[in-house]
């Protein structure tokens, strides 16, 4: 088991996937730093229950997924006004075992690392969710976090369909914690259908 710090947020990250975060919460600025200077990472995990940010110092933290990804700071710029502007990019899946706060209200997990998903191709009768995937990443916000994407690879398609597609959080959730690419496809593709019945536009969900 590994200790790492979590940052608690309203949405689900993949590995591999890459995700901007403004940081000015002087305990996430402390957390920020110390990876910076250790070159170390940490947990994004899912909301799943409470607020991110804390309105009182003994306000309760917020509740959270068993099930989330280590992250890695690849790129980072500081504001004169303090604020930290980083971009993450995830790194392995990780389930919690233990977990606690410390004096400063940083959440600290001790985290087991999940295998790493069997790589296997998109199969011929989901091919159209790589076209879909390409369409998405075309959009100029998308093109902004330069993303690497294999699109005849099941796990890397589906983990990007399920952070750019506008569905619930507790829907990609359930797709970061399967295990089977080939299965998620099969649940994306089946999201895919209900979307373009209710005639929504298929972007990135806020």
């Amino acid at each position: 088991m590994k200790e790492i710090p979590l940052f608690p947020v309203p949405l689900v990250l993949f590995p591999g996937g890459k995700l901007p975060l403004q940081i000015f919460e002087a305990r996430y600025l402390d957390m920020v730093k110390k990876c910076l200077r250790e070159q170390t990472g940490f947990g994004i995990v899912m909301i799943t229950e409470g607020d991110q940010l804390l309105g009182s110092p003994d306000e309760q933290l917020p509740e959270i997924s068993h099930c989330g990804t280590y992250c890695l700071i690849v790129d980072f710029d500081q504001a004169p006004n303090g604020m930290l502007s980083i971009v993450i990019e995830g790194e392995r899946k990780f389930v919690i075992r233990d977990q606690y706060e410390q004096p400063d209200r940083l959440m600290m997990a001790n985290v087991e690392f999940l295998p790493v998903e069997q790589e296997v191709d998109v199969p011929e009768e989901r091919e159209h969710l790589s076209g879909l995937l390409e369409s998405l990443m075309a959009h100029e916000a998308v093109q902004r976090l330069r993303l690497d994407c294999d699109l005849g690879k099941a796990v890397e398609v589906g983990a990007r369909l399920t952070e750019l597609l506008p569905c619930p959080n507790h829907f990609k959730q359930r797709m970061l914690e399967m295990k089977d690419p080939l299965m998620r496809l099969g649940e994306i593709d089946k999201l895919v259908e209900r979307i373009q019945k209710s005639s929504e536009p298929l972007g990135r969900s806020s």
